[in-house]
């Protein structure tokens, strides 16, 4: 069970209607350091072009992310993004996520996070050891400290 405190979900409901601005996609990912992989304790907000159906994430600085990664010691994961009505997991989401792997986090928030902070409405899904992928219940993978 990853663990998110009240702070990290403000940072991201600011980030992602700041880039967004009621209009475009925007997308960010939730770390963790490699000795505490459960506690999610930073947004990182991505450089990348984005329309309201859409966004393409800059390749350079993919490369230099996981540079730094590497270099601090941390992880993705979950990568959070925004839809401009219902949430939901497109076949272009499906396609391109950050990371393959079997249990790697897709969240996606509604109304470009214009709503309420919080889950409510949002859509997780998560990538099965089949490499599909299958919607499960935020409360059962993400607990909000306090």
């Amino acid at each position: 069970m990853l663990q998110i405190s009240h702070r990290i979900i403000e940072e991201t409901f600011a980030t992602l209607r700041s880039c967004g601005a009621n209009e475009r996609e925007c997308k960010l990912y939730w770390l963790s350091q490699w000795d505490r992989p459960n506690q999610l304790i930073e947004v990182t907000h991505p450089r990348h072009t984005a329309s309201r159906y859409g966004l393409a994430i800059n390749s350079a600085w993919i490369t230099e992310f996981w540079n730094d990664l590497s270099a601090r010691k941390m992880s993705v994961c979950v990568q959070v993004h925004t839809h401009p009505n219902e949430a939901f997991h497109s076949a272009t989401d499906d396609a391109y996520p950050l990371l393959f792997h079997s249990g790697f986090l897709s969240l996606v928030i509604p109304d470009f996070a214009m709503g309420r902070v919080g889950f409510e409405n949002a859509y997780l899904t998560e990538i099965q050891p089949d490499g599909g992928w299958k919607q499960v219940q935020i409360s059962s993978r993400i607990m909000v400290d306090g």
